[in-house]
């Protein structure tokens, strides 16, 4: 005797019709919902590479232009700022008799007695700036500036009171570019520059902030700090010279602050159109500014 089975039973064509629509608009539904986010997290990550370009393009600039004075920028332009950028200081422990023309240094941290610790080691060509008497007078000092000439290590100013604490003992003779006829004072500080440059420079076809140190009488390659910005007809930087009033002015000898803004387009998401990030912000000169504080 055969026993009944129940019938198999598949979907219908109708059934079939209805479910297909609606497995569309899921899928339709979930595409939608994936490329939303992802076009999300592509703006949240195009918004933080243009801050952190920003931010290093700013760090970069206060690291440089807070140490210096008035006298050191050369340039403030919308597409470039040139100055002496400070290495160090040291001290004078001693000035070889008879020569006008040469100082034995040593650094001005005791623990860094060849002034490793210093942003640059000097070089032939470096800027120094050095304190000899005016005159006959021991209270009255001008400052003289010059470049190094040449260079060499030592062992010197043992009996100096300047070398007491320092590790190794060595010093530095610096021969000068020019000689004075007015001495040195041993126990002044040295501080040593370098023409530094921060400026806009293109790259195919984009527009990076770069730095570049002159060094031998020529300068260096290019090295990139941030970008890419927008280029110097879309205002990707512009640097204004601010006098101690705050108001913007065209002598460097007046110059209190820098007042800079930098422009960085976001990387477009296909959808809305490309936006900008600005960063203004004003460095002020900490030699200037100390001497308004007095």
């Amino acid at each position: 005797m055969n026993r009944l089975r129940p019938a198999r039973r598949g979907g219908t064509l109708i059934e079939l019709l209805i479910a297909l629509p609606i497995a569309s608009l899921l899928a339709v539904a979930a595409t939608a919902t994936l490329l939303g986010s992802w076009r999300l997290v592509r703006r949240a990550a195009a918004s933080q590479g243009s801050t952190r370009e920003l931010r290093y393009a700013h760090a970069i600039f206060e690291a440089e232009l807070r140490p210096l004075r008035a006298r050191d920028l050369h340039t403030v332009a919308d597409t470039a700022v040139e100055f002496d950028a400070l290495l160090g200081a040291g001290v004078v422990c001693a000035a070889p008799r008879g020569a006008t023309d040469r100082i034995d240094m040593v650094s001005a941290d005791p623990a860094d007695a060849r002034g490793l610790s210093w942003a640059s080691s000097l070089q032939i060509g470096d800027a120094l700036s050095l304190w000899r008497t005016n005159g006959d007078s021991m209270t009255s000092l001008v400052e003289h500036r010059t470049t190094v000439r040449d260079i060499s290590w030592l062992s010197a100013c043992t009996a100096s009171p300047w070398m007491v604490g320092w590790a190794d003992r060595r010093t530095v003779r610096l021969t000068l570019a020019d000689a004075s006829p007015s001495s040195v004072v041993v126990g002044a500080a040295v501080a040593a520059r370098r023409r530094t440059r921060l400026s806009l420079y293109r790259s195919g076809a984009s527009w990076y902030l770069g730095q570049r140190t002159r060094t031998g009488g020529g300068w260096d390659v290019v090295q990139p700090v941030a970008g890419p910005l927008r280029s110097p007809d879309q205002g990707g930087m512009s640097a204004r010279v601010l006098d101690a009033a705050g108001a913007v002015t065209l002598r460097l000898a007046n110059a209190a602050a820098v007042r800079l803004e930098l422009r960085i387009d976001r990387a477009a998401d296909g959808r809305q159109p490309t936006r900008r990030d600005t960063a203004a912000f004003d460095v002020v000169l900490r030699a200037e500014s100390a001497q308004r504080a007095r």
